[in-house]
């Protein structure tokens, strides 16, 4: 593999090895473009019917029969009878509607991303297993739901990695997903992939998007076992955050957001979620905070839990205090 899939360009070289890698897995070489110029004429407004899908088929360019088969003709064929398809005309802001269509026909996300993806090769690309667990995406609410996120990743790699089209990332992520994991694995390639910030940062947002909604106390509890310096790191700040929101409750008149917080925690009154054992707790948990963040000294297992029960015990105060 040349030096230059370090500069960025590891994903194109994939691209230029699908054939081989295609050759080396299954004994031929795929010919995709073949299936695409097949199904040109479904790129209108037109019915989809039961014989264009032989096209997708083409047991001569590839080896669908090997991994899918379409649902028999006097289940589906009814269906598509009823339908119409304006596949030339999908954009990101229109296409839920012709997927939860082609779900409902077909019942399976694998069958309608092939349909997809060889009709409009632009925009769409066939969704993989394996190559969902790659880039980390998370199951949806429903299929649909994970399909349009398995796309939304394609698309960013394609706007980010230079690629003319969705299915080209497609095809390059199947030979990366190999050349890291397969039988044809390549370490210098691999190397490529893990050092790529783009792709780590994609696969982290997949991660943790759907945690945005989460308080930071609940966040502190679920990383404790698996992450604690990033539990504790999370719950200091967030201790500090939430005793500052507290001081402004009461409306302390020598305190403002410049205050150091042995200050603040002095100033409160003894009110409330306010007493002198729970304030003796905070000046040790604030001392704590300055170790981790002024010293990068981690506290122990016992000071970490202790401060994720108290931000836990804080959001509830002040959570009940808005009611």
């Amino acid at each position: 593999m040349p030096s230059t899939i370090r500069t960025g360009k590891y994903l194109h070289e994939c691209l230029c090895e699908f054939p081989t890698i295609c050759k080396l897995k299954y004994g031929v070489e795929f010919d995709l473009v073949s299936v695409e110029q097949k199904v040109q004429h479904l790129r209108r407004r037109t019915p989809l019917t039961y014989p264009d899908l032989k096209y997708f088929e083409s047991p001569e360019h590839w080896w669908f029969q090997r991994f899918w088969v379409f649902p028999p003709k006097e289940r589906i064929e009814p269906a598509l009878e009823k339908e119409t398809f304006d596949f030339w005309n999908l954009t990101e802001s229109n296409e839920t509607g012709t997927i939860r269509k082609l779900l409902h026909i077909f019942k399976s996300v694998e069958l309608i991303s092939i349909i997809l993806r060889f009709i409009r090769p632009e925009h769409y690309a066939i969704y993989s297993a394996p190559m969902q667990h790659m880039l980390d995406i998370r199951h949806g609410r429903d299929l649909v739901e994970t399909y349009s996120a398995y796309l939304e990743a394609m698309r960013k790699i394609e706007k980010h990695h230079g690629f003319e089209r969705v299915a080209d990332v497609d095809m390059a992520l199947w030979v990366l997903h190999e050349k890291c994991y397969g039988r044809h694995q390549d370490p210098v390639l691999a190397g490529a992939w893990r050092e790529d910030d783009f792709m780590l940062q994609l696969r982290v947002n997949n991660l943790v998007a759907p945690l945005a909604d989460i308080s930071e106390a609940r966040l502190a509890r679920a990383l404790i076992t698996v992450k604690p310096e990033l539990a504790a790191l999370i719950a200091c700040h967030y201790f500090e955050i939430l005793i500052r929101r507290l001081a402004g409750q009461f409306h302390l008149p020598d305190i403002d957001s410049r205050s150091p917080l042995d200050n603040i925690i002095d100033s409160l009154p003894n009110y409330g979620p306010v007493d002198p054992i729970r304030r003796a707790l905070w000046k040790t948990l604030k001392s704590v905070r300055n170790e981790l963040i002024h010293s990068g000294q981690l506290p122990g297992p016992r000071e970490s839990q202790l401060l994720i029960d108290e931000v836990t015990k804080l959001e509830l105060d002040m959570s009940t205090a808005a009611k």
